[in-house]
């Protein structure tokens, strides 16, 4: 079993370090907090409200067991409802904090203050993280990486109660993604490389047999490809991603960095004799992690790109923390294991360059960083407007008139309409406080807004039928204006219908088109389901019938 690294304090050097490493992470966690005040729900976010809100968390989720991340998801719908995304966006930057304070904790032991402050920025403060600062759900790639690190901590720490820890952290990780099989590959190889006692393994073993009893009895069978060329140009491309976001995202340092990687290793192995068990372990689960998704993510539609900012995040912590474990540089050659960590270290100038050097390149990505949280930020704020619209029409129509069925355009994995309506009644409507008048139903898209309208006149449906007798106009007086028709409204057509009626309540203009001939010379507009109807008393639907009369029937 590894040996941690003794580290004590230098004079005038670790504290100022140590404070600039809980800086570093407190000042993302603010920032985040801060630039993601306009986010809503989006993406995965839906699939776990529809599929989740009730239970089943031991189905798979993307293929993965995701306990830890739905249930939280599960206990927040139940404790602060939907109406306020706000502790969901709170959640996730604790998974956050979690890691930045194991990344600290462990690397200032293992390599100084100073290097740990550089780690912890290097990990947080990735240029490519965008999605992963501020998209909760994403706490299933910061959760495992952070149980990792914490596993490392314990594992150096043979004492029953850090024993019990380590295993409580390899449960955790393999309760909350995928990226928990790379914790199970780390501490498989570390242990199998230190021949490490059946004890050892034994304690760690309870978690793992839960997951292995999970695995076979609810697994999805996922297909993998055989190109081994295009596998292989995957995970480059993977590896290349990770090494090119810590470089500010600039591919030519990118390169360098990964050549730098392979040199580190390199001499980890020929001078620094570093390769040990918990090196080898920590290049197995970022190995695993860039070999897994290239061969899983080949034969899925549409492909997701390798150098996806995810991913890149992810490889690029996974890297971090190999450097971190590999790390022994000494001025002298020939002292033991048992020396000083001081004097371990480069010469001081040396240091010092290559230390404010690293630190200018995260600056860069730090401000790169910034620039994609509000690139993302808007999109998904700017997509909001429309994905409420969709949710209100098919609130509007209910459940009982809805095809359950039905996909609603909400995330890349399928959300059905029954899975939305049954979250809504079991535990409240994410749309319950908008407000029609006021905007929050008329922005976005306008693809999801003519998705809305579209699923009102199909799912209601909006119709158009011929008069039961040879005229209707008798119950049809009124004049009604053609941009304010009220839902549940019938309206007589006079002066000829020549094709099919264009209508819209959400989009920028009717589009969306309802059957009709000569004939069909009523156009039916049911209520909105009463749950709903209310709420939308003041968002009227808009037709258009060139050269034709409209008359509002009773």
């Amino acid at each position: 079993m590894s040996t941690p690294a003794r580290s004590g304090p230098t004079a005038g050097g670790t504290e100022p370090a140590l404070v600039l490493a809980g800086l570093s992470g407190a000042a993302l966690l603010v920032l985040a907090a801060v630039m993601g005040r306009r986010l809503w729900f989006f993406s995965d976010d839906w699939n776990i409200y529809a599929d989740y809100h009730t239970g089943n968390l031991l189905e798979p989720f993307n293929g993965h067991l995701s306990l830890v991340p739905a249930g939280l998801y599960q206990l927040l719908f139940h404790t602060v409802g939907v109406g306020s995304y706000l502790p969901y966006r709170l959640c996730g930057l604790v998974a956050l904090g979690i890691l930045a304070f194991q990344v600290g904790r462990f690397s200032h032991r293992r390599v100084g203050a100073w290097a740990a402050a550089l780690a912890v920025t290097a990990v947080v403060w990735n240029s490519a993280g965008n999605t992963d600062v501020l998209f909760p759900f994403l706490m299933n790639f910061s959760l495992p990486i952070a149980a990792l690190v914490a596993l490392w901590w314990h594992l150096d720490r043979d004492e029953p109660r850090h024993d019990a820890a380590a295993a409580a952290w390899v449960a955790v990780a393999l309760a909350t993604s995928g990226l928990g099989v790379m914790v199970l590959v780390a501490v498989v190889v570390e242990l199998a490389v230190s021949r490490a006692r059946w004890r050892r393994w034994a304690v760690l073993s309870p978690g793992v047999l839960a997951w292995g009893v999970w695995y076979l009895t609810h697994r999805d069978s996922s297909s993998v490809s055989r190109d081994v060329g295009a596998v292989v140009s995957y995970s480059a491309r993977m590896f290349l991603g990770g090494t090119t976001s810590l470089a500010a995202g600039w591919r030519p340092g990118g390169v360098v960095l990964a050549v730098g990687f392979v040199a580190v290793v390199a001499v980890a192995g020929l001078r620094w004799r570093s390769l040990d068990a918990r090196s080898l372990g920590a290049l197995a689960a970022g190995a695993a992690f860039i070999g897994s998704t290239a061969l899983t993510r080949l034969t899925i539609t549409p492909r997701i790109p390798p150098d996806e900012l995810r991913y890149r995040w992810a490889v690029a912590a996974y890297l971090v923390l190999a450097v971190v474990v590999m790390w022994r540089p000494r001025r002298d050659p020939d002292a033991g294991d048992d020396e000083d960590p001081a004097s371990r270290h480069l010469s001081p100038a040396v240091a010092r360059a290559a230390m404010a050097g690293a630190f200018v390149v995260l600056a860069l990505g730090a401000v790169q960083l910034v620039g994609g949280m509000r690139e993302w930020t808007d999109k998904v704020a700017g997509a909001a407007p429309g994905l409420r619209a969709v949710l209100f029409s098919t609130e509007a129509v209910g459940s009982r008139r809805i095809d359950g069925d039905m996909r609603l355009p909400l995330s890349y994995v399928p959300v059905t309409a029954s899975g939305y309506l049954g979250a809504v009644a079991a535990v409240g409507s994410p749309i319950a406080g908008v407000d029609p008048t006021d905007g929050d139903l008329m922005g976005g898209t306008e693809v999801a807004r003519l998705e809305a309208d579209r699923i009102l006149v199909e799912q209601l449906p909006i119709r158009a039928v011929s008069p039961p007798g040879d005229t209707a106009s008798g119950e049809c007086r009124g004049t009604p204006d053609p941009a304010a028709i009220p839902p549940g409204s019938t309206v007589e057509v006079t002066g000829g219908v020549a094709g099919p009626i264009s209508i819209a309540r959400f989009s920028g203009s009717p589009t969306v088109t309802v059957p009709a001939d000569a004939a069909s010379t009523l156009l039916v507009i049911p209520a909105d389901a009463p749950a709903v109807a209310s709420a939308g008393r003041d968002l009227p639907y808009r037709i258009d019938v060139p050269g034709a009369a409209l008359h509002l029937c009773r």
